[in-house]
């Protein structure tokens, strides 16, 4: 079951990890729906989804976007 953060094709730049530990990468969020076109154009079946929004105060640095189950 592919499970992570979704959005509306943000890219993040974090500079520090857990701890204050200096970090190097890109994150790309992409929208949903889009997560399950690509499963579906692999030939991977979507049986359900499960699209929650973010809790408020969740500390995340995802503009607020939803997180994102699929199986």
């Amino acid at each position: 079951m592919p499970a992570g953060h979704a959005g509306e094709d943000l890219r993040l730049r974090p500079t520090h990890a857990y701890g204050g530990h200096p970090v190097s990468y890109e994150s790309h969020l992409l929208p949903a729906e889009r997560i399950a076109e690509l499963l579906e154009q692999a030939e991977l079946a979507v049986t359900a989804r499960l699209v929650e929004p973010n809790a408020a105060g969740s500390g995340r640095r995802t503009g607020g976007q939803p997180i994102c189950a699929l199986t």
